[in-house]
């Protein structure tokens, strides 16, 4: 499916609606946790050649072994990466949001995308175009190191997240990805855990690797126990503890 211009908007069946409106370049590439290193020089330069791209709730971006040339960064929604397990199920292994860089390691090792790279829900991510991309790394020391440090963090965390995903339980899994969304996006308040991103049951599943139906029962179960608490698509761990002993 091609991925569709910022400059319209569309429904899911076509027709044009009014979508959120798509962050521009610039927005995008200065919220960037990775890129934040670059001089305002360089952001203008890879601003000018990206171009943002709109990908609807479950939609492949890129698959595994893919040769692209680009890499991503999240404007809008959430990107996530999956791999295959040796029964041929597809395991979540990270999630990335706003600001987060996807699919750059496969572009500079020139390896082809080493994950599978789907849109969780209706998403904008920005197209960095690799071979601009690489004159930008060259030059740049503190972006190598950082990069560095990011690849070491995410492959510890990679390798965790398939255990959990392949392995565990229903209920594993869920408070598992719960987990992982707070990591980055989540505020405490004493004991309390907010996640600030808007998550629904269907988003939950679709990591997870599970049904609505079984997410529902779950999470409610959890509700019932003060585990946790929704509002308005907001979820709170209210009971940290309890819930990491799943896992």
């Amino acid at each position: 499916m091609p991925h569709r211009d910022s400059s319209v908007r569309y429904w899911p069946d076509g027709g044009m609606a009014a979508y959120p409106e798509a962050p521009t370049n610039l927005q995008v590439l200065r919220a960037s946790t990775l890129l934040n290193s670059l001089t305002e020089d360089q952001i203008s330069d890879l601003g000018g050649v990206s171009h943002m791209a709109y990908a609807e709730r479950a939609e492949t971006i890129w698959i595994n072994g893919s040769d692209v040339d680009f890499f991503g960064v999240v404007g809008i929604g959430f990107v996530k990466m999956t791999r295959s397990t040796a029964a041929g199920h597809d395991v979540t292994t990270e999630l990335m949001g706003p600001g987060q860089v996807f699919g750059l390691l496969g572009a500079l090792e020139g390896s082809g995308c080493p994950q599978t790279a789907k849109a969780v829900c209706n998403t904008w991510y920005l197209k960095v175009p690799k071979r601009r991309f690489f004159d930008v790394y060259r030059e740049n020391l503190v972006l190598k190191e950082a990069l560095v440090r990011r690849t070491t963090t995410r492959l510890r965390s990679s390798y965790e997240m398939i255990a959990r995903m392949s392995t565990g339980k229903v209920d594993q899994r869920i408070a598992a990805i719960l987990f992982m969304v707070a990591e980055s996006y989540g505020t405490e308040d004493g004991k309390t855990i907010r996640i600030n991103v808007p998550l629904t049951r269907q988003d939950i599943a679709e990591m997870a690797g599970t049904t609505v139906e079984s997410t529902i029962r779950v999470m409610s179960a959890w509700q019932k126990k003060k585990w946790i608490e929704t509002e308005s698509r907001t979820i709170s761990i209210l009971n940290p503890d309890s819930l990491a002993e799943l896992i």
